[in-house]
């Protein structure tokens, strides 16, 4: 049984739909980009307060970049494990697996240099995009969808060796 996701066609052939239709696709596409890139700003604002120097709210760069990173990494697994929930023991084991990523960067945040944390975060981001991508033959999802994942994967990977070069 796979999931429908809402806005699943192409939004690039809306020839064969209607206007109205095509004009809705669009937007769901239009917003989900903006979104999905407004996300990965965060990470860029991290690494100027850092580059500058200074402080955010008395908190440092490093500390809001890890941080944040924890976070979207803990949202992505959650949204990948949430679409998974009632697909095959296959897909249960990713769903386990989304779990151990978040876990693992979790505790070398708690326990470990900065450094092998931004390695460990990074690699959790890179393994899901892997995950998500082996777990579309599976679930429905638009079709722009994982292109978008790759590319913002890629910004969010640049900014984490952006900031491990800075500390």
């Amino acid at each position: 049984m796979a999931i429908r996701a809402v806005g699943s066609i192409n939004p690039y052939n809306v020839v064969q739909h209607s206007r109205a239709g095509a004009r809705q696709i669009m937007n769901h596409f239009k917003w989900i980009t903006l979104l999905t890139y407004l996300g990965a700003l965060p990470f860029f604002l991290a690494i100027y307060v850092r580059l500058s120097n200074n402080t955010f709210l008395g908190i440092e760069g490093i500390q809001w970049f890890v941080t944040y990173g924890l976070l979207i990494l803990s949202f992505m697994a959650g949204t990948l494990w949430g679409q998974m929930i009632d697909q095959s023991i296959k897909v249960k084991r990713i769903a386990i697996a989304t779990n151990a990523i978040v876990l693992a960067a979790w505790f070398a945040f708690l326990l470990a240099d900065p450094a092998i944390t931004l390695i460990i975060i990074t690699a959790g981001f890179v393994v899901l995009y892997l995950l998500e991508a082996f777990v579309m033959r599976h679930l429905k999802r638009p079709d722009y969808y994982l292109t978008l994942r790759l590319r913002v994967t890629g910004l969010v990977v640049a900014a984490h060796g952006i900031m491990f070069f800075q500390i």
